[in-house]
Parts: C-alpha cells; sequence; structure tokens
C-alpha cells in the first residue's frame, strides 16, 4: 500500500510538473516578427521602463520605471515618471519627478482626461515600504502631485487605471503580499488576486478569483474595463454600466504566454505585453545575461464579440529582454520592459492611422463597485 501511494504520488507531481511546463511556455517555439525597424533609446538615470502611456493630444509618451533588481536587493534607488515627444525626431527623456528619492518605486501608470480638458496620472507606488496610488495633475511639461491613495486593500498592486479625476481602478497580482503562500499562488497557478476601485473616498471590491490580475485598462468613458490574467492566459473584456456600477464579462480571450500589460488603439484594438517563456523571465530576474523573449500582441475585435490575437512584435531578447508593455501612436510603437535600462522607440508600417485629437469623455459620478 506504501508503495502504491508514493507511486501516485509520484504521477501526480510529474503531471503537475508537465503542466506547470506547459503553462511557462517551456515547450512553446518563439521566431522573431516585426515589420517594421526599431531604435533603442536609454534611459539615462533609471531602469525597467515597465509600463508606458501616451496621450495623443500632446504626441506625449510617458513612462513610469525604477530599478527593480536594486530594490530587491534591500538598496533601491529613486524611480521616476518620463515624457518623451513623439512629435520630436530629436527627443531626449525629461524626467517629470526630478525631487523623487527612493522612496517613489513607480509600477503601472494610466492618464486619465477630463470632460473639461483637465488631465490626470495615476501611478502605483511601491516604496516607503507601503503600497499606494499617487495622483498627479498633468500640466504643460511638469507634474504636480496632488494627493497619496493607500489602504489596506491595496496588497499587491501592480496596474492602475483612471475613470475620473480622483477614481480609479487597480489590480492586486497576488492575494499575499510576500512570503511562502504567494510563492503558492504562483507556483499552483491559483486564482486568488482581485480588482478593486477607489471612488474618491473610499474602496470597494470589483472583481475576484482572478489568477494573477495584471495589467488593467478601460475605454475613454469607462465603459469598458480590459483586465489581463496573467497565470490563467487570458485577457478579460468586461461592460461597466456607468450609472450601476455593475460590471459584466463581455469576453475572455486566451493569449499564448503570462499577460502584462494592456494599451488601447483608437479602432477599438489594443496592444498586449506577454511573456511566453516564464521560466527565462524568472532566470532573466537574477541574470541579466539570460535574455528573455519579447512580444507584443494585438487584439482586434471580431466583430461576433471575440478577438483576434495577432503578432506585431516577437524577439528573442537580443533587442530587448522581458518585454512588457507596447504603446502606440499610428505608426510609432514604444516598447517598454522589466528591468533594461533602456525602451525601444519603433516605425511600425502596419500600424494604425494616428487618431484625431480625442473628445472629451463624458464624466459620470463615483459609483459604488461590489
Amino acid at each position: 500500500m506504501v508503495r502504491f501511494i508514493i507511486l501516485v504520488l509520484l504521477i501526480a507531481a510529474g503531471v503537475w510538473v508537465y503542466f506547470f511546463l506547459q503553462a511557462a511556455g517551456y515547450f512553446r517555439t518563439l521566431e522573431a516578427k516585426f515589420d517594421g525597424t526599431c531604435k533603442p533609446v536609454t534611459t539615462a538615470g533609471f531602469a525597467g521602463p515597465e509600463d508606458i502611456t501616451i496621450d495623443a493630444e500632446t504626441n506625449t509618451a510617458y513612462l513610469s520605471g525604477y530599478d527593480r533588481r536594486a530594490a530587491m536587493a534591500g538598496h533601491p534607488t529613486a524611480g521616476g515618471i518620463w515624457a518623451y515627444n513623439l512629435a520630436d525626431p530629436n527627443a531626449q527623456l525629461v524626467n517629470l519627478t526630478p525631487e523623487a528619492d527612493a522612496s517613489f518605486l513607480p509600477h503601472g501608470i494610466s492618464l486619465f482626461r477630463a470632460s473639461d480638458g483637465r488631465k490626470t496620472l495615476f501611478v502605483v507606488n511601491h516604496g516607503a515600504n507601503r503600497q499606494a496610488v499617487e495622483i498627479f495633475d498633468v500640466e504643460p511639461g511638469k507634474l504636480t502631485h496632488r494627493r497619496t491613495v493607500t489602504g489596506p486593500e491595496l496588497i499587491s498592486p501592480n496596474d492602475v487605471v483612471g475613470v475620473g479625476p480622483d477614481q480609479f481602478f487597480f489590480t492586486n497580482d497576488h492575494a499575499h503580499r510576500e512570503g511562502f503562500l504567494r510563492q503558492v499562488e504562483d507556483y499552483m497557478r491559483l486564482k486568488q488576486s482581485n480588482v478593486g476601485y477607489y471612488d474618491g473616498a473610499k474602496f470597494y471590491p470589483a472583481l475576484h478569483d482572478i489568477g494573477g490580475a495584471n495589467g488593467i485598462n478601460a475605454t475613454p468613458n469607462g465603459d469598458t474595463l480590459f483586465l489581463s490574467a496573467g497565470s490563467e492566459q487570458k485577457v478579460y473584456v468586461y461592460d461597466r454600466n456607468l450609472q450601476t456600477g455593475v460590471i459584466s464579462q463581455r469576453a475572455a480571450v486566451d493569449v499564448p504566454g503570462y499577460a502584462d500589460n494592456i494599451e488601447l488603439l483608437p479602432d477599438g484594438s489594443f496592444l498586449l505585453g506577454i511573456h511566453s517563456k516564464v521560466l527565462d523571465l524568472l532566470q532573466n530576474v537574477g541574470d541579466p545575461t539570460h535574455l528573455s523573449p519579447s512580444r507584443i500582441m494585438r487584439l482586434t475585435p471580431d466583430g461576433r464579440g471575440g478577438y483576434n490575437v495577432a503578432d506585431v512584435y516577437v524577439n528573442l531578447g537580443q533587442e530587448i529582454s522581458g518585454a512588457s508593455v507596447g504603446a502606440a501612436l499610428g505608426k510609432r510603437l514604444l516598447i517598454g520592459d522589466i528591468f533594461e535600462p533602456k525602451f525601444l522607440d519603433c516605425t511600425w508600417p502596419s500600424g494604425p492611422e494616428a487618431p484625431p485629437p480625442p473628445a472629451a469623455p463624458v464624466m459620470q459620478p463615483a459609483q459604488r463597485h461590489r
């Protein structure tokens, strides 16, 4: 009987290892692909431009990053928010948070434009041994910090999307901040992470039982939410009732890897950073010479309620390693990554035409989300 039990356990362990390796992309084959050209832009002063969003109205890209390897080693250095002018062929990065110190470790970012034209930048901040969302007013050429939002609901925030001047959704990519149970979540691919909502005064639960909730975004008026569930290898699309706050799932799209940041395009499609070789990414954390493939995909509505998934950019890591985000304006595509002190500025011949100046979204009163 003991031998039988041991055999069953060994078989179960073998099955788990196989499916874990399969989910991690160990058996997946990638080939480099891109129909354009890219130039690297060095991020002098900070590393890891993990999230990028673009203001089409001003041709300005905002980049968020900090040196994650230094932080993990217990020696955090100041991160920053940087601006990059897409209309200037000789653009240089401009540090919009020059007075930041090691208490500013920015992660996911989101730009919100109100009906009166005022703009707000929301930033996830891991610094000062706390989890917070920083809210900045966007003014020509600068950011003005307005407030810090923190609370126990911000467990392990990854990304944020603003849906009002003080209102936002955020993802917790884990249910545990640290420790053994956090590792169990990862290796067992448990659906324990969640999405929360802040109405300007209080937090409310919005979505739960998500596997690795990561990137989140929304249409300009906030009636559609997009969520990447990394360990599920899915992207969810939700309808959001602006009057009642009710959120209902519209689509669940399978993707070939760990889904990361989401950036919208004006034609209703969106770009997704994706890690199709997770074990390479994990090795890259401790060893920068071990390259992690980079992949940006485009998800386009198929007219039947679903989405077509296609590669935009695939590189085995030589050009950029561990890409986490792709953001585009017309034929320009910017690609950011988790650890490297650079991003890519690419021409994208098959990209969408540059959009006209965006119409101002209609502001809705903050609603409670359950």
